[in-house]
């Protein structure tokens, strides 16, 4: 049995270890407090295994911290907000490896210790995840810089992960992963095997930059391509508050710029540039709140991103198109022509069913007002729950080319909700891709 599957084994123990004391030492009512307390149990123990294999497991703890249809160690439903709180520690506080570990990557990919190459190092770990570490570090020009070095044989163990197409589904959130076709899967491992190469992480967020370059609010470090390798990636240090601490002390309008900077970021990189980060983890956003009130967010981590196909990004404008659209029938029709243009729509008899019908409403919800949407978790729950029921129905699939894309959309929504902001996120949307109304002529 592999390190993995054996921690997972043990997981699932220690829920059933804290269930049967629970029945022992607690009333029989089965309140929810005992559930919170069997969690927390299960959470500690794969917040402890994923922090010492990293990897495939550290990335399903990373995902069930946030995703709120994410369940793990046999449990059916989501998990309390208390287990989730201790998974979030893994998004960029994972258990570090030694500072003698990384600086032999960095010496065996650039050629020099770390030491030599830059002006200052520190060997203590800003931020640590499921595949590498964080450092901190100055060039020689004094400019700031951090730097990303993938942990020593990760991407054996990753790989090794990658070759169970049951984990694999996990990978993807539950709502999703039950659906997903060969096709789909092979897509998903794909993408997240690519989050081993640096260099391609590299020009992925080089893309982003220049996509985001004008923007006013977004903020894409800049790579510094000669201290960069394949397990080694420099770039200039983004300076801000986590998710967590900005959705725990900002302020009402902290959290509104922050929730439409992150939304128009989510969104927007997809339908206005055709780009797509497939990953947005708590811990790639950091919030900085300028002296005048104004808010930058610095967007991180690219290692699992792509450019989408014209045609993709061109047919899922088509349902973005109709969600903002009044005129409520000519929206219907064309939201179901775009469904069908997508490749998203198996069997156009499912399209009255109720389980479809909830999936639209709450799609649409956000944008269906003029005014300010309460962005909540109850939201990103109903958003997760409905597309996992018109999945389940038939009626709609994800096929390999979209998986990804609402993959990214569902874990964005759960990273909105925390920041529990209210904004026209209609008014974001319109603003980056316009209301089609032309291409209708």
């Amino acid at each position: 049995m592999s390190d993995r599957k054996s921690a997972e084994r043990r997981v699932g123990w220690a829920r059933i270890w804290a269930r049967a004391k629970q029945i022992v030492t607690t009333d029989a009512t089965g309140s929810d407090e005992d559930d919170h307390v069997v969690d927390e149990e299960a959470a500690t123990a794969l917040a402890a295994h994923a922090g010492r294999l990293k990897g495939g497991l550290a990335k399903v703890a990373q995902l069930a911290a946030y995703d709120p249809s994410a369940t793990f160690g046999g449990r059916t439903s989501a998990p309390s907000a208390s287990a989730r709180a201790i998974l979030g520690g893994l998004w960029d506080r994972a258990p570090a490896i030694s500072a003698g570990a990384i600086a032999r990557v960095i010496e065996d990919d650039l050629g020099s210790a770390p030491q030599a190459l830059f002006a200052h190092w520190d060997p203590a770990p800003l931020a640590s995840a499921s595949l590498g570490q964080v450092h901190a570090a100055r060039l020689r020009d004094g400019t700031e810089v951090v730097v990303k070095v993938q942990y020593p044989g990760v991407a054996d163990a990753l790989r090794a992960d990658l070759d169970d197409s049951a984990f694999v589904r996990k990978l993807a959130g539950v709502q999703i992963g039950r659906s997903l076709d060969d096709a789909a899967l092979v897509a998903l491992v794909g993408a997240v095997r690519g989050e081993l190469d640096y260099r391609a992480e590299a020009e992925s967020q080089r893309r982003f930059a220049i996509a985001w370059q004008d923007d006013p609010v977004l903020r894409v470090p800049r790579v510094v391509d000669e201290l960069s390798s394949g397990r080694v990636l420099t770039m200039t240090r983004a300076r801000g508050k986590s998710i967590v601490e900005t959705a725990a002390s900002g302020s009402p309008d902290v959290r509104r710029q922050a929730a439409a900077a992150i939304y128009k970021f989510t969104w927007g990189s997809p339908l206005a540039h055709a780009l797509l980060n497939a990953d947005p983890n708590p811990g790639n956003f950091l919030v900085d709140v300028l002296p005048d009130g104004a808010v930058h967010v610095a967007c991180l981590d690219f290692g699992c991103a792509l450019e989408l196909p014209t045609e993709v990004r061109d047919a899922d404008r088509e349902l973005w198109w109709a969600l903002v659209d009044d005129d409520g029938a000519r929206a219907a029709e064309r939201f179901r022509m775009g469904l069908a243009r997508s490749g998203l729509l198996l069997r156009a008899d499912t399209l009255a069913t109720t389980a479809h019908r909830e999936w639209e409403r709450t799609l649409a919800a956000p944008l269906a007002t003029h005014g300010d949407f309460h962005w909540t978790a109850d939201y990103a729950r109903d958003l997760a729950d409905t597309t996992g029921r018109v999945l389940a129905g038939g009626g709609v699939a994800l096929p390999a080319k979209l998986l990804l894309l609402w993959r990214q959309r569902l874990g964005a929504a759960s990273v909105i909700a925390m920041l529990d902001a209210r904004t026209s996120f209609r008014r974001v949307l319109v603003e980056l891709i316009g209301t089609g109304r032309r291409a209708l002529r």
